[in-house]
């Protein structure tokens, strides 16, 4: 028998409960809308502390290269600046926010998908998405430790300026793919303390587990869901791009529209084909199928000789062997 495809099933699965995508682009969105208006409300409390002056305003409207390069790096000083100042505000309020908002969809949706009855470790859940933020944090200061280790190494940036770049390039790779990993191996084990109540060693255990025993079969999801985020990367972008380069500045708000609703479409499918992902590792978690037992032909019937066949009636006496040669009985003879 043939081994099921794991989009295939995956699809079977995720039709078991289509509402599902509308659970996870709720949670998804809702970080994402909290996330951006927390930021611009922060920002623009602070930036209405940073002043301008008449004289810079008419510097800027003069268009002259370096006094828009001296106004920018005045904006970038105060984009740091208002981070070290609403940060330590910020940055945990929104940690804390995702953490709830993902571990509440992750619970609801493997909930909804899965061909069982669950049983939720919602503890185990929380600290490993807790522990998912503080990867994050980890890998960007490990990578800000190369850049300072890189310094060290190369000297001057000015003399050596392709050396930089290039172990600057392999570290932030080397540091990229291993918070990748380790971020995968984390969202996969929060399956089974959201499915079979595991704790936060043993889902990690049996996320492990998981993956020697189906390594082929995740890398297959793993390229096939590549190749659909790689073209829906490009036809958004393509179809970005045409007003831009047909329309330029001439209809910036239909240019706008177009941006804006491609973009929208584009978070709305890769949200639906994170989730499809999802599916197709729920239904490699679930046991093949039986092969139908097929039953053994019935033997044919005995064949029916012509006499058996035919009505009591009509059939003719069965007289013994040589009954016409017998001699007649001392009785019959008188």
């Amino acid at each position: 028998m043939m081994a099921r495809s794991p989009l295939r099933y995956g699809w079977r699965v995720l039709m078991r409960a289509p509402a599902a995508v509308l659970a996870e682009i709720a949670w998804r969105w809702t970080f994402g809308v909290a996330f951006w208006a927390t930021l611009y409300y922060g920002f623009r409390e602070y930036f209405a502390t940073v002043e301008i002056s008449r004289a810079e305003y008419v510097l800027m409207r003069s268009l002259e290269p370096m006094t828009w390069m001296a106004v920018s790096v005045r904006v970038l000083v105060a984009i740091v600046t208002g981070l070290h100042v609403i940060g330590p505000v910020i940055i945990p309020a929104l940690a804390i926010l995702w953490i709830a908002l993902a571990g509440i969809g992750r619970v609801a949706t493997v909930r909804a998908l899965v061909d069982c009855d669950p049983h939720t470790n919602w503890m185990s859940t929380v600290v490993l998405h807790a522990f998912r933020v503080v990867f994050v944090f980890a890998a960007l200061a490990a990578f800000f430790g190369c850049g300072i280790l890189i310094d060290e190494l190369v000297g001057d940036p000015a003399q050596h300026f392709a050396a930089a770049v290039l172990l600057t390039t392999i570290a932030l790779v080397l540091v990229a793919t291993l918070w990748s990993v380790v971020n995968w191996f984390f969202s996969l084990a929060a399956i089974f303390t959201a499915r079979d109540g595991s704790g936060f060693l043993r889902s990690l255990t049996e996320a492990t587990s998981f993956y020697r025993q189906k390594s082929d079969a995740l890398f297959s999801i793993g390229f096939g869901f590549g190749l659909m985020r790689t073209a829906l990367v490009i036809v958004a972008t393509v179809i970005s791009l045409i007003p831009i380069a047909r329309y330029g500045t001439s209809h910036v708000g239909f240019t706008v529209l177009i941006v804006v609703t491609a973009s929208l479409a584009y978070f709305v499918l890769a949200d639906a084909l994170s989730l499809w992902r999802l599916a197709a590792y729920i239904g490699l978690l679930e046991p093949e199928p039986e092969p139908p037992v097929v039953a053994a032909p019935e033997p044919p019937p005995e064949p029916v000789s012509e006499l058996q066949s035919r009505p009591p009636g009509d059939r003719d006496p069965i007289l013994p062997p040589d009954s016409e040669n017998a001699p007649l009985s001392p009785t019959a003879e008188s």
